[in-house]
């Protein structure tokens, strides 16, 4: 009597072990290269503050978190429920950041310069007060799409004094930074 051992692997099971082997390393190397190509910006976190006065105008403080860099964000102003009827709480205005000012004096840089757009100030940041004059918070300049058939539904009426309305800071791309509910004073 014969007796035949075999004591190789069958090359059937050695070609699975090799094809489990290949697969496990493509799915590692394509789980590091997928996690490498999808670098999304965080969005900036931040505390702000804003008071309103039709008289004095308008006066945002960077209360703390990061600091914004001025034109990577838009500042949007709406109405919010206690503002007037339903139909001027949908007014949803950007404001133009060229309105807005670092100090409070007229000679103060602006955010903005309006003649060429290029930046006067780069940055927001802790500890800063961003301003807009009362000569800038009437209705066709701050909230221009507050005026509706002639009428004016802006926030610069001495009939809104009481009410409020939100100022959101998003990121270009729409992502929201940061919601301030603004009381409206005379």
């Amino acid at each position: 009597m014969r007796w035949n051992r075999e004591n190789a692997v069958s090359p059937v099971v050695g070609v699975m072990l090799m094809l489990v082997v290949t697969i496990i390393i493509a799915a590692i190397v394509s789980a590091f290269a997928g996690g490498m190509g999808s670098s999304q910006e965080k969005v900036p976190q931040v505390t702000l503050k804003a008071e309103y006065s039709i008289s004095d105008g308008m006066k945002i403080y960077h209360n703390g978190g990061d600091s914004l860099t001025v034109g990577d964000f838009k500042i949007l102003l709406s109405p919010s429920n206690n503002f007037d009827n339903s139909e001027s709480r949908t007014y949803i205005n950007e404001i133009d950041q060229s309105i807005i000012q670092n100090g409070p004096n007229p000679s103060s840089a602006n955010w903005f310069r309006s003649n060429n757009g290029g930046r006067e100030v780069f940055r927001f940041s802790p500890g800063d007060i961003a301003y807009i004059n009362a000569t800038n918070s009437n209705t066709e300049t701050l909230t221009p799409n507050m005026i509706y058939n002639g009428a004016n539904y802006g926030i610069n009426q001495t009939s809104k004094v009481g009410a409020t309305f939100f100022l959101d800071f998003v990121t270009k791309d729409g992502k929201k930074i940061a919601r301030i509910e603004v009381p409206i004073q005379s």
